[in-house]
């Protein structure tokens, strides 16, 4: 009895260092690193497309309503949100295109209230103009 005690420890001890000894291999560091590292880059690349994105909307916005800077500041986090979360409905498998297509009008619904929270009477009339001539 002593004897399979004795095996049995010795079996635990020799696996716990071969799985020590695995986690500090180098060429698995490596794939743990370069997995990683395809990760960050990935998403480094859907921040560039968000930002580039926003900053289309952001400038088409500001050439058509003339916004001043301090407008610009106040909207850019908005579309930015807004980017995101459609980005966000778009990835999701678990939706149907009606879904998406429901959450996605919500979305731009709400952001279109909060820009206009921040436009003057004036830019929210030219942009009403400009969204009617869109839908037509």
């Amino acid at each position: 009895m002593k004897k399979n005690f004795l095996l049995f420890t010795c079996f635990l001890c020799l696996t716990y260092a071969g799985l020590q000894a695995r986690a500090q291999n180098p060429a698995d560091q490596a794939a743990s690193q370069a997995s990683s590292a395809a990760s960050q880059t990935g998403q480094a690349m859907g921040d560039t497309e968000t930002k580039a994105k926003v900053q289309a909307k952001l400038q088409e916005l500001s050439s058509e309503l003339n916004l001043t800077d301090d407008q610009k500041t106040q909207i850019k986090p908005i579309l930015q949100g807004e980017v995101k979360e459609l980005q966000g409905i778009k990835a999701d498998a678990s939706l149907s295109d009606d879904q998406k297509k429901a959450k996605a009008t919500e979305i731009h619904s709400s952001s279109k209230s909060q820009i206009s929270a921040i436009l003057t009477p004036e830019q929210q009339k030219k942009l009403a103009a400009i969204k009617s001539g869109d839908d037509q």
